[in-house]
This record gives structure tokens, sequence and C-alpha cells, in this order.
């Protein structure tokens, strides 16, 4: 399969996608939809950004209104969060590293997005299995989930989780995507497995009522 999808998301009527490695960029644009995703600069920070506005803009999450413009991030480890709000239609595509779990990234997109009742996926990413940090960035993110020497593996899948539940959404709201990017290689890229060769995967949601 090349292009993954969340139930929960689907459910609420919106077009999205999380690409694997294979997947070519037809596809993902069908899947969307779409003749375009519009995509920022990362930089690993928080900032957030709407598309209309988003040309030549450094940011790590993207909001798109409805009627506009798909939007999406692209990931090599980094965890994808694909966010909608039901009622307006309005959705935001999130690039939550490490950096940007710990420095807020998720409330800055969630906090542009607005709405209530948000729904929420949280796409194929660096598991806790693989995820090996120094002991001074596991205490920034917690979700330890087992410590070997001056090191620790920490489940950032949990870290982003339980801010997006701080944040307002409910855990039922929340979806997983599975999929470990460092060890499952031949269905994703990593950055923590091949370095400069990695590729990059574009996770994308469309606005609802985009293509109307």
């Amino acid at each position: 399969m090349t292009i993954l999808t969340s139930a929960t998301l689907a459910k609420a009527g919106f077009l999205h996608a999380f690409p694997t490695r294979d997947a070519p960029d037809g596809a993902l644009l069908a899947a969307l939809a779409s003749p375009t995703v519009i995509q920022v600069k990362q930089v690993h920070g928080a900032r957030a950004v709407l598309a209309t506005e988003a040309a030549g803009q450094e940011g790590d999450a993207l909001v798109a209104r409805a009627g506009g413009v798909a939007v999406g991030v692209r990931v090599a480890d980094c965890v994808p969060v694909l966010v909608a709000d039901p009622v307006s239609g309005a959705v935001a595509a999130i690039h939550a590293g490490w950096r940007g779990v710990v420095g807020g990234v998720l409330g800055a997109g969630v906090g542009l997005l607005g709405g209530r009742d948000l729904v929420a996926a949280i796409g194929p990413c660096i598991g806790a299995c693989c995820f090996e940090v120094g002991r001074d960035v596991a205490e920034q993110i917690g979700f330890v989930v087992r410590e070997v020497g001056d090191k620790a593996y920490v489940d950032l899948r949990a870290a982003v989780r339980s801010q997006l539940r701080a944040l307002g959404l409910a855990d039922a709201s929340i979806e997983d995507v599975a999929g470990c990017t460092r060890h499952e290689g031949e269905r994703f890229h990593s950055f923590r497995r091949d370095g400069a060769n990695s590729g990059r995967m574009l996770a994308a949601i469309a606005p609802r009522g985009m293509a109307g």
C-alpha cells in the first residue's frame, strides 16, 4: 500500500494521506483531490502559518480554511499530525519533531486552527522501539520507555497524544496510524537509519469541501 489513511479523519469527511516511501506524487494528489499541496520551509520550530500566507515562510504547522488548498508536512522520523475541525472544515498539518514537541508546535497549530471537538491522526514516525536520545533530551520530552546507560528510549507518539489531549482533543478522537519509520525500511524513509541519503514523505490533508 502506498497511501495510509485514518478512519477517524475519513469518517469526518476529510481527504488526507500518509504516503509510504514508494507513493508517487500523482497518488497523493489523487487522494487529496487537489492539484497541489502547500508547504513551508520546516525548521523544527513551533510556528504556525496560514496556507494563504505561506509563500516564502518558515514554520512547522500549516492551517487551511474550508474551500482552500491542501496543506502538508514532510517527515522522515518526525511525527506528522493531521488535525481537522468537523464543524468549519478547516485543517492543520503539523510537523512534530522532538524539538517542536518540546517547543509547543502542537499548541501553535491547534491554536491557529481553532474550533471545538477536533479530530486528529498521528502518522507513521520513529517508534519508541527506536527513538534513542540522550538523558537531557529525554527529560525534556518525557514518556521514557526504557533506559540503557546514558541513553533513553522515548515514546514520541505518546508525547504528541498527551499534548493533543491537553489542548482539548478527546482521546477517542485521536487516531494512531501505525508504522515505525526507523525499522520498517521497505515502507518508510528514515533519517535516523539513512542519514543524508534519506528521502522525505509528505503527509497532507485538504479542507472539507475543497473539491466542491
